[in-house]
């Protein structure tokens, strides 16, 4: 069985077929050669008996008028059947009346050529493998018994006998063999060819993932039916196939469809922002030009304390009105040259160690601890990229305590680079994405008195964003203080 395992199916199923033939065949010859040798035996004996018969009835005389010369005439008359050795005739008081005994040189034996078949008998004869057979009948007269006659035969022809029968039973095995293996050699191919029809059509799907192949099928038995079932099956997946490539066909157009409407929407968006930005900027300024020049006048024609101050209200208004409008206008173009700008690789952990060595020449008064991992390169603009770790530093710097340090990490976290700001300071909102809109500060009222309007994480996230990146900002574990971690892909 073990050594079957691992064989061809076309060999095994050859080898089951010539084995279970061979056990048949070699069964079937053994019982028969039995059958044969016992029969062969049984004629020899009932042979051997009739002689014993005829001897005794042709010497009931020589018996009853006591002439042995005449017994011994009728048993010289076996010389004929030179198989016979010995043959004796018995009064009866069990005396010896008469015998018979072979010439050792005219034996059955002697008589055959010296072949492989005369060598086999002498070494079965002389190995004492079979013996004689003797039988014995009563001699009668008036039915009274007056003797016995015994004759003795050896097995030289018997064997002999067996012998031609079983050379001509290994010939008919050795046929029977051979013409086993011609029927089993085209037999298997009954069973062999659809299931190596079946492996090959397996290798190919796995290989091509080619559904439109099918398995040929010349039967209808359970090999068949297997065949049918399997040929349903791939008919199956290809026809889902299809409609799965035609589905996919169609969302593709579908996404491109939107796509297209989507970078449509988004240029009009960016368009109507710049426009809106310079009709502000233009009307605002024609507008603050005119409040300005008439404060001016104001302030020349009135020396009154009163109106001095009311006339410096209005000038911290107006310049603020001016600093939003600037910023406005800023943040509008910015948005849309971030998504005009060619990308292209760089390494974004020299950009970060050369921002870290000139902030702590910029700002001695903090301190600044990296974590940089090297070699991390991303598809981005440099310019960008420096704008947006100069706003997450400067938030930090605004919102961390004195004698804190400000940690600037840079790691490879399973394809995605993380930049990390870390600074202990004023704990962030509740609602931490709303920090990222525009002219939204974590500064408390009446911001508007500096240049803080809110616009420096805005930006964080539209650079962010314009990589294929995202912007994230959470609070310190065990501390006050804040986390904000960029996301960008890696590139190798």
């Amino acid at each position: 069985m073990l050594a079957l395992r691992n064989l061809p199916i076309k060999t095994k199923l050859i080898a089951m077929m010539m084995l279970s033939a061979s056990i048949g065949i070699f069964v079937m010859a053994i019982v028969i050669s039995i059958n044969e040798a016992i029969t062969m035996r049984h004629d020899i004996e009932a042979e051997l008996a009739t002689l014993a018969k005829v001897i005794g009835s042709r010497s009931t005389g020589s018996l009853a008028f006591n002439d042995p010369r005449t017994a011994i005439e009728n048993l010289n008359a076996l010389a004929i059947k030179k198989d016979i050795v010995y043959a004796a005739i018995y009064q009866e008081e069990g005396a010896l009346f008469a015998e018979y005994k072979a010439n050792p040189g005219n034996s059955s034996l002697q008589q055959q050529d010296t072949s492989w078949l005369t060598r086999i008998l002498h070494f079965v004869s002389s190995g004492n493998f079979v013996g004689t057979i003797e039988v014995s009948n009563a001699i009668y007269f008036e039915n009274k018994p007056i003797g016995t006659v015994q004759i003795r035969s050896d097995m030289t022809h018997f064997i002999m006998k067996m012998l031609r029968y079983l050379s001509w039973v290994v010939i008919t095995l050795l046929a029977c063999f051979a013409l086993s293996f011609a029927v089993s050699a085209r037999l298997h191919k009954l069973i062999s060819t659809p299931i190596l029809d079946l492996q090959n059509v397996t290798s190919t799907l796995a290989k091509d993932d080619d559904y439109s192949v099918r398995i040929p099928n010349y039967s209808s038995d359970e090999l068949g039916n297997l065949i049918d079932s399997f040929n349903a099956m791939l008919e199956q997946i290809e026809i889902r196939d299809q409609q799965l490539a035609k589905y996919s066909k169609h969302l593709e157009g579908l996404v491109d469809e939107r796509t297209d409407e989507l970078t449509e929407a988004n240029n009009r968006r960016i368009q109507w922002l710049e426009n809106m930005a310079k009709f502000l900027k233009h009307e605002l300024k024609n507008a603050s030009i005119g409040v300005k020049s008439s404060l001016e006048l104001i302030e020349r024609r009135s020396q009154q304390p009163s109106i001095n101050t009311y006339l410096e209200r209005a000038k911290k208004s107006l310049n603020y009105m001016n600093i939003l409008l600037a910023s406005v206008s800023n943040a509008s173009s910015l948005e849309a040259m971030i998504y005009k700008e060619p990308l292209k690789p760089v390494n974004l952990a020299d950009i970060v160690q050369s921002q870290i060595d000139e902030y702590k020449l910029s700002y001695p008064q903090s301190q600044f601890i990296g974590d940089i991992d090297l070699h991390l390169n991303v598809l981005g603009n440099e310019d960008r990229l420096r704008q947006l770790l100069d706003n997450l530093v400067n938030n930090a710097i605004e919102h961390s305590h004195l004698h804190t340090p400000i940690t600037v990490n840079l790691l490879n976290n399973s394809g995605i680079v993380e930049l990390s700001v870390i600074n202990e300071g004023i704990k962030l909102p509740d609602d931490k994405d709303k920090i990222f809109d525009l002219f939204v500060s974590l500064r408390d009222a009446g911001h508007w008195k500096s240049d803080n309007l809110g616009l420096g994480l805005y930006l964080v996230k539209l650079i962010a964003e314009g990589h294929g990146g995202s912007v994230q900002a959470s609070d310190l574990i065990n501390k006050e203080g804040a986390i904000f971690t960029v996301r960008i892909p890696a590139i190798a």
